[in-house]
């Protein structure tokens, strides 16, 4: 992912099937764009692509010290985080192909 950058015409990365399909764009379109960005320390560049990133990254590193213990984060046990994650990715969704 450092040397190839992703997005070029001989990328070796996949393409987004929903946005073949639909021209839309998925919660996770620009990711692999946005990883590379920050593999090279253009933070502000990967946050343009997808600032959706970040949360996703926030939340992995919460959960690091209990998955790594072997256990379940408790915070992810919740129903009411199970309801608000969904409600903040369909949000992210439909406002990305929005603006």
């Amino acid at each position: 992912m450092y040397t190839f950058p992703p997005g070029g015409p001989q990328s070796l990365y996949p393409r987004c099937v929903f946005h073949a399909v639909t021209g839309l764009l998925c919660p996770g379109c620009g990711t692999t764009r946005a990883l590379h960005q920050l593999l090279h320390g253009h933070v502000v560049a990967a946050f343009q692509l997808n600032p959706f990133l970040f949360a996703v990254m926030f939340g992995s590193v919460y959960a690091s010290p209990s998955l790594l213990r072997g256990q379940t984060p408790p915070l992810f046990m919740k129903p009411w985080f199970a309801w608000t994650s969904f409600g903040v990715v369909m949000a992210w969704w439909i406002l990305r192909n929005l603006f």
